[in-house]
């Protein structure tokens, strides 16, 4: 028996139970095979030679071991959450008569003999040994057996971004070394920023065969009571597609005021709480494409739609089209010209212009506000906040006239820029919006 431990931190492999973010996207079945290939990859690696590897395993029903574990050192965790997992983790360890133990996460295949080495190293230059991953979390613990701090383990929220400094500051008593920065696979961003690198593994050339079956872009159309329009703008996206390289989802509400009505093929049905925001925030949550675009149901795309998007996104990470308005009569022609001038002297594009993004990005924005009005021009605003260039496409997108038949030109006109004008100097948007009639047939 070596004086170091190296506690492998498992689950069992089983379907459903495993990597539950990227099955959404992936599928149970898939994403179960990557978390297999994850833990073969770990349980590879070759161990300091002072180390004894030990596999701490989760599983509750002690259903067979899957053959990697075969011959393994493993003992089962015990705890009711994460945090007391671990904690028991390095207890039994200890009381093994291990003098220093690191524990490792299963899900962070940039793990390698080099990295297993250096933690060791450092935790013994040190109390102990904290390293951190790119969303906030760690990766890897550890300790010797009379600096072992239990208050490391208490009061965290583990799916949160702050755990890792929270931990850190419950080992301030401590001098904890910290390790390099690595990624660990939960969402599928994490899985394609994994194969970007010049990995060669079976783990490598499976996630890249995964993700080459998932459309490139997904068409999230949010729709409240569209079934007079939404079939036309699904035969006219089809059309003017150069590629098949898409995915389309539909975000009804709980009322399902549209998709019941409507025979709709080949699109993806999300149903989630009224409300543009929230409707949109549910399809990109659920989305598989590394680009976004977000369609009003009225609105019809350019040809060549998905060509210009991702020309667009190999430079930039947020655009929209220009905007045109699906009426030939003069007036609306001047209220087009004059909705682009505005766009390209603010650089904030509007919902109805077809916002694009990419996916990555859009979910480090955390989304559309949850506003009940004006979330389109909330998101590009921070966008250009944080001085990212919005590109701004020339091709138009056609919205609808039909509001301003409905509700009359000059009162809709005259009535959207007043509401722009009044969010632009701070009114809530919870204030603006009891003057904005949501479409209903």
């Amino acid at each position: 028996m070596c004086q170091n431990a190296l506690i492998l931190f498992l689950k069992a492999p089983l379907v459903g139970r495993v990597k539950t973010r990227l099955a959404q996207h992936l599928g149970d079945e898939n994403a179960t095979a990557l978390y297999r290939l994850m833990c073969e990859q770990l349980l590879c690696l070759t161990a300091p030679h002072d180390v004894d590897v030990i596999v701490a395993y989760d599983d509750e029903a002690h259903s067979p071991l899957p053959a990697y574990l075969e011959n393994k050192s493993l003992f089962y965790q015990r705890g009711k959450d994460l945090g007391e997992r671990m904690k028991n983790a390095f207890e039994i360890v200890f009381e093994q008569g291990y003098t220093s133990a690191i524990l490792v996460g299963s899900d962070i295949p940039e793990v390698d003999e080099h990295i297993l080495q250096e933690t060791f190293t450092l935790l013994s230059h040190n109390d102990a040994l904290l390293s951190p991953t790119l969303d906030g979390g760690y990766y890897c613990i550890g300790f010797h057996a009379h600096t072992f701090c239990q208050e490391a383990f208490w009061g965290i929220t583990y799916s949160q971004k702050d755990v890792y400094v929270k931990t850190l500051s419950k080992m301030e008593h401590l001098r904890v070394a910290k390790g390099a920065m690595l990624r660990d696979i939960d969402t599928l961003d994490d899985l394609r920023a994994f194969t970007c690198k010049d990995f060669t593994t079976p783990l490598a050339h499976f996630a890249r065969s995964v993700l080459s079956t998932l459309s490139h872009i997904s068409v999230i159309i949010p729709v409240f009571h569209e079934n007079e329009t939404l079939l036309k703008t699904l035969a006219h996206l089809r059309k003017m597609a150069q590629s098949q390289n898409y995915e389309i989802i539909v975000v009804d509400t709980h009322e399902k005021t549209t998709v019941e009505c409507l025979a709709l093929q080949d699109v993806h049905i999300i149903l989630a709480p009224k409300g543009r925001a929230s409707q949109m925030n549910e399809g990109a949550r659920k989305a598989r494409g590394e680009i976004l675009l977000f369609l009003h149901a009225d609105t019809l795309l350019p040809n060549a739609w998905d060509t210009l998007i991702k020309e667009s996104l190999h430079i930039n990470k947020a655009g929209a089209f220009s905007l045109g308005i699906d009426d030939a009569r003069y007036a609306f022609r001047f209220i087009e010209t004059m909705a682009n001038l505005r766009t390209s002297f603010t650089q904030i594009p509007y919902g109805d212009q077809a916002q694009f993004f990419q996916s990555s990005f859009f979910r480090e924005l955390d989304g559309y506000a949850k506003i009940p009005l004006m979330e389109d021009v909330e998101i590009m605003k921070r966008i250009k906040k944080q001085g990212e260039k919005i590109d701004l496409l020339k091709p138009k997108a056609l919205t609808s006239s039909r509001r301003w038949q409905k509700e009359g030109i000059l009162y809709t006109t005259l009535r959207n820029r007043i509401l722009s004008c009044l969010y632009w100097i701070g009114i809530s948007p919870k204030h603006l919006v009891k003057h904005y009639k949501t479409h209903q047939k």
